[in-house]
């Protein structure tokens, strides 16, 4: 008796416990991102750097289109990575994701000091695009050090 039940339940469509059916996805479900993601993570540090850039130099920064891409579309010759580029004429700031995530040489790789990395590229960037010295930028913000 319990060799024919067990083959017709075998043959019938996949049941969980308790008779429910069809199994039941998570609560969350497979669509949404992860918070704690690289992307967002990214996101995150970038934008939070960019604000405090734009309230410092608001300016010099009005209508300047900050924005960000996985990867650098066109190879350079630089056998360094491309972290940004800078186009003055259509006053665009990109940042590239991949390359700023992957670079190496972090004395302390962390999430705090890889945050650090990410802010000073972006930093990085403003300094160019305003034509000026990183020490120039902010003066007196980093006498600490």
């Amino acid at each position: 008796m319990f060799g024919r039940r067990r083959a017709a339940r075998a043959s019938s469509r996949v049941t969980r416990r308790h008779g429910r059916r069809p199994v039941r996805s998570s609560l969350a479900g497979p669509t949404l991102p992860d918070p704690d993601g690289r992307v967002s993570r990214f996101d995150v540090y970038a934008r939070g750097a960019v604000q405090v850039l734009q309230s410092h130099f608001p300016d010099e920064l009005r209508g300047v289109r900050i924005s960000f891409r996985t990867a650098p579309v066109e190879e350079g010759e630089s056998r360094l990575p491309m972290l940004y580029s800078v186009d003055r004429s259509t006053r665009s700031i990109m940042l590239y994701r991949m390359p700023i995530q992957r670079a190496r040489g972090l004395h302390v790789n962390d999430d705090e000091h890889r945050r650090y990395f990410v802010e000073h590229c972006v930093y990085l960037a403003v300094c160019e695009y305003l034509q000026r010295e990183p020490w120039e930028l902010l003066p007196g913000r980093f006498d600490h050090y």
